[in-house]
């Protein structure tokens, strides 16, 4: 699989603003997107490149009362004189509908993708243009191997590390897993793409794909996304089998991360 010449099927939105009409986003933030968009195309004019919708709404994730609402400004540079004029569009989103923006230059772009080869991995396979032209979000392969081995071989560490700081206390320790549980889906999600080429979206189906790919055990997984969710309460003791069997399944995940 040749991950380097993978492109975002994406045409330009000029001239399309179907998005506006989706009713699969909903209204509040749909309405909160299109004054945005129209307040930086005003702020910034020509220097505004392109507005990208990722993340979980536009994955069909969003939660309104914790997700945020993921948005990336492309402009033809970066400078404090730009942002001033980005700024207040910016605090205001946030104040109102939780906008979590990312900002970089257009010919800079492509030199983070090396950098951030799982986020623009997730971008890549998920996003919407709200404003402004297409972007190229091919990621590396070799990029996209290394930074997966990083961030599962880094999740082990913390894991070791958070236990011995927080095994005394039982809700710091639920936190440390209901934490860890997403950083290690965006793990896995990339470990099942360069076995598989393809990954799916959610993330209890991303874990699921996990077991049955790569051999990792079921249950502590789905033991954590019921403890995230609320849906299971261990006593101390359980919770610290829990702790012991993900670490466990995490590390295994850096085994394999391993022989890719």
């Amino acid at each position: 699989m040749q991950t380097q010449n993978s492109q975002s099927q994406v045409s330009s939105s000029n001239g399309s603003e179907d998005w506006r009409t989706d009713s699969s986003l909903p209204q509040s933030v749909r309405g909160g997107l299109e004054q945005l968009c129209d307040q930086l195309e005003a702020a910034l004019g020509e220097r505004l490149i392109s507005i990208i919708l990722y993340g979980g709404l536009a994955k069909g994730e969003y939660a309104p009362q914790s997700s945020d609402v993921n948005v990336m400004l492309v402009l033809t540079e970066v400078t404090i004189e730009t942002l001033d004029k980005a700024a207040a569009p910016v605090r205001q989103a946030t104040r109102d509908f939780g906008l979590s923006v990312m900002v970089f230059a257009e010919d800079g772009l492509g030199r983070s993708m090396d950098i951030f080869p799982i986020k623009f991995l997730d971008m890549q396979r998920h996003h919407r243009v709200l404003w402004g032209k297409g972007i190229n979000l091919s990621v590396a392969e070799d990029h996209l191997r290394l930074r997966c081995k990083q961030e599962i071989k880094n999740l082990s560490l913390r894991l070791r590390s958070s236990y011995l700081q927080r095994s005394a206390h039982s809700e710091l320790l639920e936190a440390t897993l209901t934490h860890g549980i997403s950083s290690f889906v965006m793990g896995l999600s990339a470990l099942l793409f360069l076995k598989t080429g393809d990954t799916p979206t959610a993330k209890r189906d991303i874990a699921e794909a996990a077991v049955r790919e790569l051999g990792l055990e079921e249950k502590p997984l789905s033991d954590v996304f019921a403890l995230k969710l609320g849906e299971y309460k261990p006593d101390a003791l359980e919770l610290k089998r829990l702790y012991g069997a993900f670490m466990a399944t995490v590390e295994r995940a850096a085994d394999i991360a391993d022989q890719h």
